[in-house]
């Protein structure tokens, strides 16, 4: 790993950690800048001050340090191809230098396009309540964006709105070096915006709104939850044509034919279990953890723990949480291990599944975590795929079987008509009798009589020659 790739992965780090707040530094071969022909910065900004405009409020000011902060965010979650806030975007925007020391508080909007992804399709995921503070709070002065691209091409779009306590709005900050911010437009829209009042449907259950002066695409498609697409497909129109006071459009609904109501962002559809009951979740834009135990109705303590995860990590995009284990009955004999089969080499090996986690496979073998990372060369922030093999080195214990005695045919036995009183002699060791002469005893005793043979020839030599 290079030195600047490793510089960059701990300011990362720290930052996730809340260690430190300024701007963070991101590879620009990891991130580039939204292309020329997806929505703007400037666009975002404008769209927000149409709504904001629309129900009566000030424009939000474009301040260049709220700029460069949600811009340096869309690069920081673009790069970790995030799904929820990095968090704390007051202490983030304040660390930057704005408001001068004083109380900040911030709004942070953002949305992930993979594509085709317009301004209106954005204000339209951004239309619940959440998001739609810094279009319905009159307290928020500034404002500011940013986008950003992943290796992918997918792009992350951000908008931080956000005031000083006690001071009144106005630009809070200095451009960054002197250099003018592309873009600043204070008071961008027409004050002469109004409000859009919801229509009610008629006899036929069909919704037609009458244009009022001051009324734009924007605030309309917002109002009733919908696309400037469909109003332009509906009413045969072209939003670079002008609306006209006195004008009806035709509102789609639920329950207009041939309409489709897209199913709203970051709402949870649960995964449908498999054969075996498991449960795998792929992580989708502006889901968070909370939203996913709520829909599958785990707490998120048990998701956190099949998952090897901490509460304060964030999700990503694609990334798969298993949810349930499924149906696993454990058998009364045999444990994980002893279930294992040696491969070639004599080492035992647990292929990966599915949503399959380090933490939870070594709960299943009952190893350490710690341990079976080392065996594999594997660290905390390894990510294993299916099919992968990981090395277990472990001896299984001998698997319990049930020796089964064969049971013989009984000897047929004649009875004896009348019973032996003679009890059968006992069945004895044989023991060696004063008959038998031990077998090392025989060699001394022919030793001996060699000895006394020979012994007395002599003496009978040495007697006849004296």
């Amino acid at each position: 790993m290079s030195f600047q790739r490793f510089f960059a992965l701990c300011l990362l780090i720290l930052f996730g950690m809340g260690a430190i707040h300024p701007l963070q530094v991101v590879k620009a071969d990891e991130v580039q800048s939204a292309p020329a022909q997806q929505v703007s910065a400037y666009e975002l900004i404008l769209a927000m001050n149409t709504l904001r405009v629309a129900y009566g409020f000030p424009a939000l000011i474009e301040d260049p340090i709220v700029n460069a902060v949600a811009q340096n965010t869309a690069a920081i979650m673009a790069a970790n191809n995030m799904s929820w806030h990095i968090g704390d975007v007051r202490g983030r925007i304040a660390s930057a230098g704005y408001g001068g020391g004083g109380t900040v508080w911030a709004t942070e909007n953002f949305a992930v396009s993979s594509g085709g992804m317009g301004i209106d399709e954005i204000m339209a995921v951004w239309a619940d309540a959440e998001h739609m503070r810094p279009a319905v709070t009159a307290a928020y002065c500034n404002v500011g964006a940013g986008a950003a691209q992943t290796s992918d091409g997918r792009i992350y779009y951000i908008l931080q709105a956000a005031y000083v306590s006690g001071q009144e709005c106005g630009s809070s900050s200095p451009s960054i070096g002197g250099t003018p911010q592309v873009g600043t437009i204070p008071n961008p829209v027409s004050q002469l915006i109004l409000p859009v009042k919801i229509a009610t449907a008629d006899a036929e259950g069909k919704v037609f709104h009458e244009v009022q002066a001051g009324q734009s695409f924007w605030s309309i498609a917002i109002a009733y939850q919908i696309t400037i697409h469909d109003i332009e497909v509906w009413n045969n129109l072209s939003r670079d044509t002008p609306l006209k006071a006195g004008q009806r459009l035709f509102i789609p609904g639920k329950d207009t034919a041939g309409y489709a109501t897209p199913t709203p962002i970051g709402m949870i559809v649960p995964a449908a279990p498999d054969a075996d009951g498991r449960i795998v979740h792929e992580v989708q834009a502006y889901q968070a953890l909370i939203t996913i135990s709520d829909a599958y109705h785990v707490p998120m303590d048990r998701i956190l723990a099949l998952n090897g995860l901490q509460a304060d990590w964030p999700l990503q995009i694609g990334q798969k949480l298993l949810i349930s284990p499924g149906n696993i009955t454990p058998s009364p004999t045999l444990s994980s291990i002893q279930k294992l089969t040696p491969e070639a080499d004599g080492r035992y090996y647990h292929t990966v599944q599915s949503g399959e986690t380090l933490f939870w496979i070594s709960g299943l073998y009952d190893v350490s975590l710690t341990n079976l990372m080392a065996w594999n060369g594997l660290d905390t922030s390894s990510v294993i795929r299916p099919g992968q093999k990981l090395l277990l080195l472990v001896t299984p214990p001998p698997t319990a079987t049930a020796i089964e005695t064969p049971t013989l045919p009984p000897t047929p036995v004649t009875p004896s008509a009348i019973p032996s009183l003679t009890p059968p002699p006992p069945t004895q060791t044989p023991l060696v009798t004063e008959t038998e002469t031990p077998r090392g005893f025989s060699l001394i005793l022919i030793l001996g009589v060699i000895v006394l043979v020979i012994g007395g020839l002599l003496w009978w030599r040495f007697a006849r020659k004296s």
